[in-house]
């Protein structure tokens, strides 16, 4: 068993992970943009969008879950699913 302190600061450092994310996903979808000298085509870049959206809301839900689960430990609250 972890402290009831550590775990909220886990849970904090859980929630935070996903500002990272947000900001690589704001990169990587500026980067999948075409722009006016070249970049990919269209449907690639449709195909790119779809792709990284799903893989990062995924990452997101993971993260706030697990954060929301080291929140509740913290608390001694425990939940079976």
């Amino acid at each position: 068993m972890i402290a009831p302190k550590t775990n909220s600061l886990l849970s904090l450092v859980a929630a935070a992970a996903v500002l990272p994310l947000l900001g690589l996903y704001g990169l990587l979808m500026y980067i999948a943009t075409p722009s006016p000298t070249g970049g990919m085509e269209p449907t690639v870049t449709t195909i790119c969008y779809i792709a990284f959206t799903f893989i990062f809301t995924a990452l997101i839900i993971v993260a706030l879950n697990f954060s929301k689960q080291l929140s509740r430990e913290a608390k001694g609250v425990y939940l079976t699913p």
